[in-house]
């Protein structure tokens, strides 16, 4: 899977939302469905959806830490094309039967940190495509959990200075901290002077490498949640204090039509997936659940995105650290590092 379509994808969605509210999105839980409705559809909304997926399905990712499933229900009265079993086999499709054969899909395939297809199940439903992911990693340095005030706080001493960069962007300096995982995924903290949708997007289109912890340390200098201190340790570090968080959003992309592609597939007035069934196919709702949980030892994240189809009609002196305070609105997006792929990216503001 193509890291950068997913990262514009989901630069797009997170600039369109109002608001700075915490929140949360994931773009690779979007991307595989208009990939693959694309490559069902006849134009106008084929070349609509090719665009906003970017580029062809080409499987999903699987990792240990990362699962994810697609799903495929539809009515007795619905016959698929044979050629959906190229991307849905047999083995994913099913029947539509009740809400709740539907939440228990959900359940499973997202470990339990989801509990419901986020959609409204009518008798006008004709078909379910919908994605899940499940990530859950823990880090390869586990900070210290502490309270402050009436929230759960985080602190840890990082000794690589290359896990704090800064980049200068066109909507201002970024300070991005990285925090690894064990496995094959990290989360980048991203703090910026600019708003939310800004920020992140600017997070998830960086190019270059920035400047080094090291070279922030030498020469002092300061970012965004970022200042030099003296510490006790003689060696150099990071010194990273930010708040425990959950964040869970619900999502109507059909409020956002542009952004995926789905406004010429919204007409119902006729079908526009020949690909998928001769009869005709409009899409009638198109939503995501989605949730983020960062804890000292660890994050998860799980997602599902659902497409049903309707009929058409205080320091002491030592030595130096970089100190990476979040107390202001931060960014947060989990990379998957080998291929760079964001699975979900969000926002904490506690302000």
């Amino acid at each position: 899977m193509d890291a950068g379509n997913v990262a514009r994808l989901t630069a797009r969605w997170i600039e369109s939302l109002p608001g700075e509210d915490s929140t949360v999105v994931s773009g690779l839980g979007v991307q595989p469905l208009l990939a693959i409705l694309a490559e069902l559809a006849n134009d106008p909304a084929r070349s609509e959806l090719a665009a906003a997926a970017g580029g062809r399905y080409d499987g999903l990712p699987h990792t240990t830490e990362l699962r994810m499933a697609l799903g495929l229900w539809t009515r007795p009265e619905i016959v698929l094309q044979p050629g959906v079993d190229r991307f849905l086999p047999p083995e994913v499709q099913g029947t539509l039967t009740d809400q709740a054969a539907l939440d228990a899909w959900v359940v499973e395939r997202t470990d339990g940190l989801l509990r419901r297809m986020p959609i409204r199940l009518t008798q006008d439903v004709l078909l379910v495509l919908a994605s899940a992911l499940a990530l859950k990693t823990k880090w390869a340095l586990p900070f210290t959990e502490y309270p402050r005030g009436d929230r759960r706080w985080l602190g840890r001493t990082d000794y690589d200075l290359d896990s704090v960069r800064v980049h200068e962007t066109p909507v201002g300096r970024l300070t991005i901290v990285t925090v690894v995982g064990v496995g094959e995924f990290d989360v980048r903290l991203v703090a910026g002077e600019a708003g939310r949708g800004a920020v992140l997007a600017a997070a998830l289109e960086l190019s270059g490498d920035g400047v080094s912890g090291a070279e922030l340390l030498a020469g002092e200098r300061t970012a965004p949640a970022l200042q030099v201190i003296e510490s006790m340790s003689p060696q150099p570090s990071v010194i990273l204090s930010m708040p425990y968080f959950e964040v869970d959003a619900e999502h109507d992309l059909l409020e956002h039509p542009d952004v995926f592609g789905l406004r010429t597939a919204m007409d119902n007035s006729r079908g526009h997936f020949p690909g998928l069934s001769s009869h005709p196919l409009a899409i009638d709702q198109a939503k995501q659940a989605v949730m983020a949980r960062f804890s000292a030892t660890g994050f998860e994240a799980a997602a599902v995105t659902a497409m049903p189809m309707a009929a058409g009609s205080a320091p002491m002196p030592g030595g130096k650290a970089l100190l990476v305070s979040l107390e202001q609105p931060f960014g947060f997006i989990a990379v998957h590092r080998p291929t760079g792929v964001p699975v979900v990216a969000g926002w904490v503001n506690y302000s």
